[in-house]
């Protein structure tokens, strides 16, 4: 009798701890944030592009100016600026980072940094 109960409570025990596990979510869908710039001869422009979970597009264009590198850098660290505002926009609305990819094309020089994101 013994034998028998010792397993049988561990067994009960287990399944009914296991109905109370929590559950993964399932993400609702995906996020884009596209940070942009491109600078070719006397042309420049930067913008920071959101792509939603319905496939609906924003678009904030961020000021650039070329010429010089010194000009090129900061039109960089504003366009870093505003991926990073929005990014933390969205934290604070339950988005979360699953994915970063970075490419740069030279010349000219276009940078695009995109980062996937998804509903916490």
């Amino acid at each position: 009798m013994k034998k028998i109960f010792l397993p049988t409570a561990l067994l009960l025990a287990v399944a009914t701890s296991w109905a109370f596990y929590p559950k993964a979510t399932e993400p609702t869908g995906y996020m884009m944030v596209i940070g942009s710039a491109t600078f070719a001869g006397f042309t420049s422009k930067a913008e920071v592009t959101v792509v939603d979970p319905t496939g609906k597009v924003s678009v904030q264009d961020v000021d650039a100016r070329n010429g010089s590198a010194k000009k090129v850098t900061e039109s960089l660290t504003i366009l870093h600026q505003a991926e990073l505002k929005k990014l933390n926009e969205l934290k604070q609305q339950g988005w979360k980072i699953v994915q970063t990819t970075s490419q740069t094309i030279s010349p000219p020089a276009m940078l695009t940094t995109t980062y996937v994101l998804e509903q916490q």
